[in-house]
């Protein structure tokens, strides 16, 4: 079986798995994309005598699993911070709340603000931060630490 037979016939099914785990269609269709997108790349790695079916499902499952920690992590960064997410919310409250965690994000220096953006809301692990910041991971950890006590600090002001 070749990748392109693989996407005609598993392209809805794996739709529709991704959605029963995100509970969200249009994010599901993302993820879908984003795991023909890797099994494509993976293809000649893969094992011959194993199932394609399985392998591209085990794919889908840990592509939507890499989704939901990224909103775990960017929830918990959130009301950490004192902060609400603006999902199920009033139009008003959900400004508000943007308006808020703008007005927070924009008194952190540089240093700590890029950093956390990349990490509560883009999702990239502290490896990949530190990667593209060209700095050590302890260091993007250690300043992440800081842009959540400083966060904190600019709430009670």
């Amino acid at each position: 079986m070749d990748v392109e037979l693989l996407y005609s016939d598993f392209r809805q099914p794996v739709q529709i798995y991704l959605t029963r785990l995100v509970k969200d269609w249009a994010v599901a269709e993302d993820l879908c994309q984003d795991t023909f997108a890797k099994a494509l790349r993976a293809w000649n790695q893969r094992r011959s005598s194993g199932d394609s079916r399985a392998w591209l499902y085990r794919i889908a499952t840990n592509t939507a699993y890499d989704y939901l920690n990224r909103q775990r992590i960017a929830t918990r960064v959130l009301l950490d911070y004192g902060l609400q997410t603006a999902r199920g919310y009033h139009t008003e409250t959900w400004l508000d709340d943007r308006v808020l965690i703008q007005s927070v994000l924009s008194e952190l220096p540089d240093v700590y603000r890029v950093p956390l953006v990349m990490y509560a809301w883009a999702g990239y692990s502290t490896r990949e931060i530190a990667a593209a910041l060209g700095c050590s991971n302890n260091c993007i950890k250690m300043r992440l630490h800081r842009a959540r006590q400083r966060c904190q600090q600019i709430r009670q002001e």
